[in-house]
């Protein structure tokens, strides 16, 4: 619980304990003990990044303007909604994933800005209700409910601390959104077979650097685009053509993936593709008098493949595609060719059977298992030059 005023700085909250002393994260996000006995005058103590640091900067700052006699301040009896939210996120934010984080800040900022000088008392469910259902009109179903979740996680928070007794996020999601089965959701969109092979000519022909190794991946493998990005070298297992996902990206921070690691199985013609990629970096940075990256494709945004994609789309003739739907391409040639959902499950990395089913039902044709590298790459496929696929 937070006793101080509070007012936004530059690189976040300052937490104001007394005349001439605050407490403040700086550009890096270490919380600083910031002293201006005098005008002009200046004196910083670093304690860390982490809410017990920020808890222990305080109590230093409370010690010192007890020491020089100064009268501490006292928070307002008005608590506003943007107070809280900030001590909603101090407070449980080392239990989230750094992703988390990211979307939870990104939802505080971009869609709360009505409800931030708000008192938490006069916030009410018609207030929240409007924002939610003005909020469906320019964002995704899935959007609107993360930000119900915040709001509800702001105002749980706040009676758990004893500033109010109610939630007016309670109970409004399915007053808002549509059921889950009437929604419209944005439909996967797999290449055809024959489509794909135009696509990855092209791909290879026009692209440069690793982008046709990356989408390839994708697309044979079944990888999100961050779980593409963060491939590693060690993680390959070229004798028993297996991969283990052990991690992915976004916006340059590596983490564990979306549902926890697992072992993939990738065909023949993949793995003979990225050890020859491994080999080719290891050579430049060895010319090069450096240590080759762990990573298979370091520097490589998201940015950078979905502008690729688009580019190879087009090159190719054939309608623009996502990133994403190199992934559902995999997961629909798998299936039409009867492996079994639990199998394509397995590989994808869903959480459960249901997601799976859910997502490619009407690709499901019956269960078996055949071989990887005819599925994907075609009845009369075999391994040979790694920078083009193999005619059928």
């Amino acid at each position: 619980m937070n006793e101080y005023p509070i007012k936004e700085g530059k690189y976040g909250y300052i937490y104001q304990i007394a005349t001439g002393i605050n407490v403040a994260p700086d550009e890096y996000g270490t919380w600083m003990l910031i002293i201006r006995p005098a005008p002009g005058q200046k004196k910083k103590r670093a304690f860390g990044k982490t809410e017990e640091d920020r808890q222990r900067a305080i109590k230093a700052a409370v010690l010192v303007a007890t020491r020089m006699g100064l009268t501490l301040e006292k928070m307002d009896a008005v608590r506003t909604f943007g107070v809280m939210a900030h001590e909603w996120f101090e407070l449980n934010a080392g239990r989230w994933r750094p992703g988390t984080k990211e979307r939870y800040e990104c939802i505080v900022r971009d869609h709360l800005r009505p409800l931030e000088k708000l008192p938490l008392e006069k916030v009410d469910k018609a207030q929240v209700k409007r924002l939610l259902a003005d909020l469906l009109k320019i964002r995704a179903p899935k959007t609107v409910e993360v930000t119900h979740a915040v709001i509800s996680g702001i105002f749980t928070e706040a009676n758990e601390l004893g500033y109010t007794e109610v939630n007016p996020a309670h109970g409004l999601l399915k007053r808002v959104l549509p059921a889950k089965k009437k929604r419209v959701l944005s439909a996967p969109d797999p290449f055809p077979r024959q489509d794909l092979k135009v696509f990855f000519l092209t791909a290879w022909a026009k692209l440069p650097g690793p982008y046709p190794l990356i989408l390839e991946t994708m697309a044979m493998a079944g990888l999100r685009l961050g779980e593409a990005l963060a491939m590693s070298g060690d993680n390959l297992d070229s004798r028993n053509c297996q991969y283990n996902v052990t991690e992915t990206t976004r916006s340059g921070r590596f983490g564990p993936p979306k549902c926890g690691k697992r072992l993939i199985d990738i065909d023949q013609t993949l793995v003979e593709k990225l050890e020859v990629h491994l080999k080719k970096m290891r050579q430049e940075a060895l010319s090069g008098g450096t240590l080759p990256s762990r990573y298979l494709f370091p520097g490589v945004t998201q940015r950078m493949i979905q502008r690729a994609m688009q580019r190879a789309c087009k090159a190719a003739r054939l309608r623009v595609r996502t990133p994403h739907d190199l992934r559902h391409t995999y997961a629909s040639m798998l299936l039409m060719d009867h492996y079994s959902p639990a199998d394509v499950q397995k590989q994808l990395g869903h959480s459960s059977i249901s997601i799976t089913v859910d997502i490619y039902g009407h690709w499901i044709p019956g269960e078996g298992k055949k071989d990887l590298t005819k599925t994907l790459r075609g009845p009369k496929a075999k391994p040979g030059n790694p920078f083009t696929l193999v005619q059928e």
